[in-house]
């Protein structure tokens, strides 16, 4: 039942369980069991999300049927890895999932508004992304290079405040697929999910609201001074 929602798969689910397979296949590239990853000097790494694309298709109902995950991890650009999640029923592909991440950490500040980036202490050599994987790195790129130094008028947002203990995960960073959720929230659109893209370019502190403008098929998630969290695109059926 979790991993359902009225029109089929659970977006929020799928993020999750996939965001976990995810850094699995990275922890053990980089030849380690557990999943927690260290810079060079200690500190604390994170793989945090840069980018997601979630692709589905209409299906029949999936109460107590069984859909299986086929997952793979390669090289995008630069330090960025990315993952493919296929999900299969009765033979036939019924959605996939695109994922990219990059090593970061908090600085000195512990503030999830100066999250860096930064090296894990191993390394690994993986295989190069597919076309699709790379295609999504450079929207992500495009996207935040668009979007650098560019404020949202909040007088034209919906504010939201964020659950600390639903929507944060266990390091203090708002989880990636609160993000979607958010988006969600105030798209008001009864019509199945068929596409969801997500840039993720910062996050927030507990305690601070977010501020989210819809305009089309197109969502921004701000912070309270303006500052550009996430860009979101989706398409829905007919």
């Amino acid at each position: 039942m979790q991993q359902l929602c009225p029109h089929g798969l659970s977006e929020q689910w799928l993020l999750g369980a996939c965001g976990d397979i995810h850094w699995q296949l990275l922890a053990r590239s980089l030849g380690q069991e557990g999943l927690r990853f260290k810079a060079a000097d200690g500190r604390p790494l994170y793989a945090a999300f840069c980018a997601t694309r979630l692709e589905l298709t209409l299906s029949a109902s999936l109460l107590g049927e069984e859909v299986t995950i086929h997952s793979n991890i390669a090289a995008a650009s630069g330090p960025k890895v990315g993952s493919r999640h296929v999900f299969r029923h009765q033979g036939g592909v019924i959605g996939s999932l695109l994922m990219l991440s990059t090593f970061v950490a908090h600085d000195e500040t512990g503030s999830n508004r100066r999250i860096v980036r930064a090296l894990p202490s191993k390394s690994c050599t993986l295989p190069a992304a597919d076309p699709d994987l790379m295609s999504l790195d450079r929207r992500a790129r495009n996207t935040s290079r668009g979007l650098r130094g560019q404020s949202m008028q909040l007088a034209n947002g919906a504010r939201i405040e964020p659950s600390y203990s639903l929507d944060f995960n266990a390091v203090g960073l708002l989880y990636f697929p609160s993000f979607s959720r958010i988006a969600e929230s105030v798209a008001q659109c009864p019509k199945p999910l068929m596409m969801r893209e997500v840039v993720y370019l910062g996050n927030l502190d507990a305690g601070e609201a977010l501020y989210v403008q819809r305009s089309g098929a197109e969502t921004l998630i701000a912070a309270g001074d303006g500052r550009i969290l996430a860009q979101v695109n989706e398409k829905r059926s007919f």
